[in-house]
């Protein structure tokens, strides 16, 4: 999509959500995050994202960091792109075991430009069997360069992740990861995770209306990704298209799409996900769900997230039989 039509498209948006204060008497707050691939591969970001920043969107960037300029820097800080997040997948030598020879001081310049520009960058980290045991010392890789928080999520065996699918984690492993990245996180130093099943350990019980649904896996709920070729997925690594933008506009398939539906409907839900009281606010990571089913022959958008501890020894607020 050239960026003329990708600005078309925030019109668009635009209006949606204008359409549902008005029609439903609610605030939205809407955000775009500018991801890929590599955005800054894309000649017309800067045109995209000060359309977007002009309508009264929340602008992040999700980027590996290496082809981030001084310019690039200046340009995110003046139009006011509240977050940019570069890759860091641990501290220098296992970060580029993973991403390649030199690709930390690849991340590390981007990083100092950002900085130096003034603009608020975190970090986020893809765990897995190549990172876990490193969650402290990453975490301290990325305060002294810096970054003023860190967010960790789970690797999806899909496109380059499938490579990986030996190395996802057990049940219990990640378990144990996301409290040690909970105990970790501090007033001066954020260290979260946005993982659906990490939000099951903090002190927050499920709603007792058992079909609302406030937070949990985003996809057909809280926002959609919009390919460079206008295709609409209910998340870019579940990769199954709701339709595209140049055939139907984004209110449309957001209210029609029968992909997006089924997402919203509970009974569709297999197995310990469907009867799970932490449904409304989990849900399980559909991309990792469905990705995990399709590389055993049996793809199913709506099996059991496998490394959801559900089973395991249950303790006060966390997911058990």
């Amino acid at each position: 999509m050239t960026a003329d039509e990708v600005r078309h498209e925030i019109d668009g948006a635009t209006e949606m959500f204008a359409a549902w204060e008005k029609e439903h008497g609610i605030r939205v707050s809407p955000s775009i995050h500018f991801t890929g691939g590599e955005p800054l591969l894309y000649q017309g970001l800067w045109k995209v994202v000060a359309h977007s920043r002009g309508k009264g969107y929340g602008v992040a960037i999700m980027t590996n960091g290496s082809l981030i300029t001084k310019k690039d820097a200046e340009q995110a800080s003046s139009l006011g792109v509240s977050d940019t997040q570069l890759s860091l997948e641990g501290p220098p030598d296992i970060h580029d075991s993973i991403r390649g020879r030199g690709s930390f001081g690849q991340m590390a310049g981007g990083l100092e430009h950002l900085i130096r520009a003034g603009n608020r960058v975190s970090a986020n980290v893809t765990l897995s069997r190549l990172n876990a045991s490193k969650i402290e010392e990453t975490v301290k890789t990325a305060r002294n360069m810096g970054f003023y928080g860190i967010g960790f999520s789970r690797v999806v065996p899909w496109g380059r992740g499938k490579s990986l699918q030996n190395d996802l984690l057990p049940p219990e492993e990640i378990k144990s990861a996301y409290r040690q990245i909970h105990s970790l996180n501090s007033t001066s130093f954020e260290v979260v995770s946005g993982d659906p099943l990490a939000g099951t350990l903090l002190d927050i019980k499920p709603p007792p209306n058992r079909g609302l649904t406030l937070s949990g896996c985003s996809a057909g709920f809280s926002g959609v990704t919009v390919t460079s070729d206008g295709s609409v997925m209910a998340c870019r690594r579940i990769g199954l298209v709701a339709g595209n933008l140049k055939k139907k506009s984004l209110r449309e398939i957001w209210a029609s799409s029968k992909l997006l539906w089924q997402l919203r409907s509970r009974e569709n839900y297999r197995g310990k996900c469907g009867s799970c009281s932490f449904w409304p606010s989990c849900r399980g990571c559909r991309a990792v769900a469905y990705n995990y089913s399709v590389t055993q022959g049996k793809p199913d958008l709506f099996a059991d997230d496998p490394q959801c501890w559900a089973g395991v020894a249950k303790e006060d607020g966390e997911i058990g039989e």
